[in-house]
């Protein structure tokens, strides 16, 4: 049975541009897919200049929730809370301003028990 909305972090994205089992099972759990703008440009910016524009593409089945002034305040709020990097702050602000779930494999800067986050699985 599927849930409502989740935003995917880069570890699942990539996850699912692999088609890593567990990823494409997790996204099955989700009606709707989110990303934040700064999932687009890593995922981006781990491909090589020939094949992004078509990864460009893939990714685009996911809606993507552009940057403001509540994220970026939200994101300044984490990362002096809990030191987290910046970039992944913007990631948890993002999910939480939305009050969506984030979706991670990413235990190592979201450790398990951090409220609004679910780590399916992990990758050895």
């Amino acid at each position: 049975m599927s849930q409502g909305a989740a935003i995917f972090d880069t570890s699942i994205v990539i996850d699912w541009l692999r088609d890593r089992p567990q990823a494409v099972v997790e996204l099955g759990l989700y009606n709707q897919h989110y990303i934040s703008r700064v999932t687009w440009m890593e995922v981006l910016a781990g491909e090589p200049a020939l094949t992004r524009p078509h990864v460009a593409q893939l990714i685009a089945v996911f809606k993507i929730v552009e940057i403001d002034f509540r994220i970026a305040l939200a994101a300044a709020e984490i990362r002096h809370q809990s030191r987290i990097k910046l970039l992944d702050a913007i990631i948890l602000a993002t999910a939480r301003t939305q009050a969506m779930l984030l979706v991670t494999r990413n235990s190592k800067d979201f450790p398990a028990g951090t409220p609004g986050v679910r780590i399916p699985y992990q990758v050895n």
